[in-house]
This record gives C-alpha cells, sequence and structure tokens, in this order.
C-alpha cells in the first residue's frame, strides 16, 4: 500500500468516525429528552467502538510500515501512535457507557482530540506521501 493510498483510506475512517460520533451524539440528545430508547443508543455506541477498532487495526497493520520509511522520525512517529492508542483505548473503554450520557459526551471529545491529533502528526500529505524527496520551497 502506497504512502498517499494509506492516507485516502486513513482520513475516510476518520470521517466515517466522525459522522457515527455524530450520531451518538445526537442520540444521547434525545436520550436525555427522553425522545430515545437506550438501546438505540448503545447499538450506535457499539458501531463506534467496532469502527474504532477496525481503524486502530488498519493503522498499525499498514501505517506502521510506512512510517518506518519515510524519514528519520519514523520510529518516534510510531512510538508516540502506539503509545497514543494504549492511552485511548484505556480511556475510551472507561468512557463509552451508556448510563450517563455525559461520561460517553466526554468519551466523543476525547475521540475528535485523538482524529484531530493523528491528523495533524501522522495523518498530513506532508508525512504520507508517495515521493521520498521533499524540496522545501520548491514549487
Amino acid at each position: 500500500m502506497t504512502p498517499k493510498h494509506a492516507l485516502t483510506e486513513l482520513l475516510a475512517q476518520h470521517a466515517e468516525l466522525r459522522e457515527i460520533m455524530r450520531r451518538c451524539e445526537h442520540l444521547a440528545g434525545e436520550l436525555d429528552d427522553q425522545r430515545a430508547a437506550p438501546d438505540e443508543l448503545t447499538r450506535e455506541v457499539s458501531r463506534l467502538r467496532v469502527a474504532f477498532d477496525a481503524h486502530n487495526q488498519f493503522e498499525e497493520q499498514f501505517l506502521r510500515p510506512i512510517l518506518l520509511e519515510i524519514d528519520a522520525f519514523g520510529e518516534i512517529r510510531i512510538e508516540a501512535m502506539v503509545a497514543d492508542h494504549i492511552g485511548e483505548h484505556r480511556a475510551l473503554d472507561n468512557y463509552f457507557v451508556i448510563a450517563f450520557t455525559s461520561e460517553l459526551r466526554f468519551a466523543l471529545e476525547e475521540l475528535r482530540h485523538h482524529l484531530e491529533t493523528e491528523e495533524r502528526y501522522f495523518l498530513s500529505s506532508r508525512v504520507l506521501r508517495d515521493d521520498l524527496v521533499v524540496i522545501e520551497g520548491g514549487g
């Protein structure tokens, strides 16, 4: 898999995760207002967990070898990614509960932050590019 293809796929996964998160927030609001049943929110949170887990597995399988090859900072990026994933998984698993929609909202905000951080440091065209040589200021 090329770096550009991995970037395209990972950003599409981020968009999907954000859409599921939006639906979770909507259902949490409806549950708070007693306009939705808890099982609807439970199903959507389950979809989010599955999608998030699949996304992380994809990242670790395809992004790790790409990061190792692109530049001298690959190992540092991988260490940061793995540490971030371990911490995020623990935190999110604790907060993906339906009993308290406020905790769910906190988890969703943490997940948004996680996705933004990935996009800033790993998932950008400056990092994941098919060409190995970049000339700064070249046009």
